[in-house]
């Protein structure tokens, strides 16, 4: 089984757990992403919205829980060929929540263009930013190395 080791600064990586933390609290209870469903399949919607935040649930405590004691000691982090799906659809939860929470103000094409001038934005943006950032690397990291 393949797996990637990184290794990151605690002091820059808490900060940014800490700022999606209420995320991932929201996330366990309203999807991330919720298309709307025609009337005649609002039983349907509401079995597939429970299921979903349920796993949204799981992939986020599997996310969060890469982050535990050994990262703490050693900034070490080991992401796993059997869990990569679960962590990239954490990380891209997480991402979508950070989208219209702590960057509502800001475009699309800014976010994903870098057309962020950091010293303009407030620090709720700047973590949310800087979060959303971490997380879209990660899903790089694991996407290129675990041939996801």
């Amino acid at each position: 089984m393949k797996q990637i080791e990184v290794r990151l600064n605690l002091e820059v990586v808490a900060p940014l757990l800490d700022f999606i933390k209420p995320v991932i609290k929201d996330l366990e209870h309203e999807t991330a992403f919720a298309p709307e469903m025609a009337e005649a399949d609002r039983d349907l919607e509401g079995l597939w919205r429970e299921g979903l935040i349920h796993t949204q649930t799981e992939d986020c405590r599997l996310l969060l829980g890469l982050f535990g004691a050994e990262f703490v000691e050693t900034g070490r982090v080991v992401f796993q060929q059997d869990n990569s799906d679960a962590v990239l659809r954490a990380a891209s939860a997480i991402r979508l929540k950070l989208r219209e929470s702590a960057l509502a103000s800001l475009s699309d094409a800014a976010i994903e263009g870098g057309e962020i001038e950091l010293e303009n934005l407030s620090e709720p943006e700047r973590l949310g930013f800087a979060a959303y950032l971490f997380l879209a690397t990660l899903q790089e990291i694991i996407i290129k190395h675990l041939g996801i």
